[in-house]
C-alpha cells in the first residue's frame, strides 16, 4: 500500500541520519543495528552497497551525511596508494571492494575483488556530486578534485593501449557477474568490462571540467583529454542491448542481479534520452534482458537498484512494482530490509537464512525520490517517473543540482501536476 511506501521512505531517511554523522564512520550494511557478536555484513562494501546507502542523501537534502564517507576514505589514502603500487604497480589509489575502519588494505584474494578496479572512481562520483548539489567551491578545490586526480593517476598507469589506439582494461570484472560463454572463469575475471570504462570516463570528464573551473592541474588536463578520446564507445550486441564486456571474447550473461554495465544511465548521468536516444534505448533493452533472472532470484537490494533504474528511464509503474515486490519479500515487521525472500513466498531469492542488510532500505528511499525529481547541471526535471497510483501528493525541500530547493505538488484528480 502507498501508506507503507511513504513510511518506508521516511524510515530510510531516519536510518541514514541515525547511522551517518560528522566525526563517525560511514553507514555500512548493518548501520547501527547489528545484534550479533560477529556481524556478517559489518564492513563497507563499495561495489554497490555503500553507494546505494547514500544515493538518497543529495536529492533528500541531506548532503552533510556524505561527509563521513569522505572523511573515511581520506583517512585510508595511504593504504589505497599502497594497494595500487603493490598489486598493480600503479600510481594513484586502488580501493578494494570491502574495507573496514581499521584498514583500507586488500584483505581477500577472491578474483572478483582483486580484479575490480572501479571502487575509487565510483566513490569519486559522490565527491563530485556533493559539489554539484551544494556548489561548495572550497570542497571542490580542496577535496573533490584531489581525490578524482588520485583515481585518474591509477588509470593513467593501469589502462593499456591496443593496436587500434583505444584503451584495454585488463584484468577486469563486472561486479559480480561473469561472461555467458564461460570465459573468464567462475569469478568473472575478464577484459574491458563496460563499467570500467564508464567510471573512468566519468572521472576524467569531471576532472577536466572541475580543473578548468578552478584553474588547477593545467599541465595535466591535455593528457586527461587524450585519455578520454582513447576510451572505446559503448557497444551494442545482436539483441540490441548494451554489452557488459566490450571485447569479442566475452558474451553477455543476462542471468544476473547486478546491473553494473548500466552505470552510464544510473547511477551515472552520462547517457540520457535527450543526449543520445539510440544509445539510451540500448540501455533500456539491456535492463529488459536482465529480467530473465526472474523474480525467484531477486533480492532486496537488487529490487531497489532496479527500481532506481526504471525511475531514471521514466518507467514509473515498473519502478513502483519493484518496490511492491521488495516490500512483500524482503521487509520484516520492524521495516528493516533483508537480503532475500525470508518468508519463502516465491517472489525473491530463497535461502536457508536471510541476512539483514540496510542497503535496500536506503535504496527504496532513493527510488521514491528518483520518481519525483531528476537533476543534472543542465536540467531539472519534475516528476520524471510518477506512477499512476500516485494520484496526489507533495514533496517539499528536495535538493537539485546547483543547490536549488524544490517543492513539488500534484493532484491528478483535478488535472494538476
Amino acid at each position: 500500500p502507498l501508506a507503507m511506501l511513504e513510511k518506508m521512505w521516511a524510515y530510510g531517511r531516519y536510518l541514514l541520519i541515525s547511522s551517518s554523522r560528522e566525526g563517525g564512520d560511514p553507514c555500512h550494511l548493518y548501520g547501527l543495528w547489528c545484534g550479533e557478536y560477529r556481524g556478517f555484513w559489518a564492513f563497507h562494501m563499495v561495489n554497490e552497497n555503500l553507494q546505494m546507502i547514500y544515493w538518497q542523501a543529495l536529492a533528500g537534502h541531506m548532503p552533510e551525511l556524505l561527509l563521513p564517507v569522505f572523511d573515511y576514505v581520506e583517512r585510508q589514502m595511504d593504504d589505497y596508494r599502497l594497494n595500487a603500487r603493490r598489486i598493480y604497480g600503479c600510481r594513484g589509489i586502488w580501493i578494494p571492494a570491502p574495507t573496514a575502519p581499521d584498514s583500507g588494505l586488500l584483505k581477500t584474494i577472491a578474483p572478483h575483488i582483486v580484479h575490480w578496479t572501479g571502487a575509487a572512481g565510483w566513490i569519486a562520483q559522490h565527491y563530485y556530486d556533493y559539489y554539484l548539489y551544494t556548489d561548495d567551491r572550497e570542497f571542490l578545490r580542496n577535496r573533490a578534485l584531489p581525490f578524482l586526480r588520485e583515481a585518474a593517476l591509477f588509470y593513467e598507469d593501469f589502462l593499456m593501449t591496443g593496436d587500434d589506439g583505444l584503451y584495454i582494461s585488463c584484468p577486469s570484472n563486472s561486479p559480480e557477474n561473469r561472461p555467458g560463454n564461460g570465459a573468464g572463469g567462475p569469478k568473472g575475471t575478464a577484459m574491458n568490462a563496460t563499467m570500467d570504462f564508464a567510471i573512468a570516463k566519468e572521472v576524467l570528464t569531471r576532472l577536466v571540467e572541475g580543473a578548468a573551473q578552478e584553474g588547477l592541474y593545467a599541465e595535466e588536463v591535455a593528457g586527461w583529454k587524450d585519455m578520454i578520446a582513447k576510451i572505446p564507445a559503448y557497444q551494442v550486441n545482436a539483441d540490441g542491448a548494451v554489452r557488459e564486456w566490450m571485447h569479442p571474447a566475452y558474451e553477455d550473461q543476462y542471468h544476473h542481479r547486478h546491473q553494473s554495465h548500466l552505470y552510464p544511465v544510473f547511477p551515472g548521468k552520462e547517457v540520457t534520452r535527450e543526449t543520445d536516444p539510440g544509445l539510451f534505448a540500448a540501455f533500456e533493452t539491456a535492463l529488459r534482458k536482465r529480467l530473465v533472472v526472474g523474480l525467484k532470484e531477486q533480492t532486496g537490494w537488487s529490487l531497489a537498484h532496479m527500481s532506481n533504474l526504471y525511475a531514471r528511464m521514466g518507467e514509473a509503474d515498473k519502478a513502483l512494482e519493484c518496490l511492491d515486490l521488495l516490500a512483500r519479500s524482503a521487509v520484516i515487521n520492524n521495516f528493516f530490509t533483508l537480503h532475500n525472500d525470508w518468508r519463502g513466498m516465491g517472489i525473491g531469492l530463497d535461502m536457508e537464512w536471510a541476512p539483514f542488510q540496510i542497503d535496500a532500505n536506503m535504496g527504496m528511499t532513493a527510488a521514491l525520490q528518483e520518481m519525483l525529481l531528476y537533476s543534472d547541471p543542465n536540467m531539472i526535471r519534475i516528476l520524471p517517473a510518477l506512477p499512476k497510483r500516485f494520484l496526489s501528493g507533495s514533496a517539499a525541500g528536495m535538493l537539485a543540482c546547483g543547490g536549488y530547493e524544490v517543492d513539488i505538488a500534484w493532484d491528478r484528480k483535478n488535472g494538476t501536476l
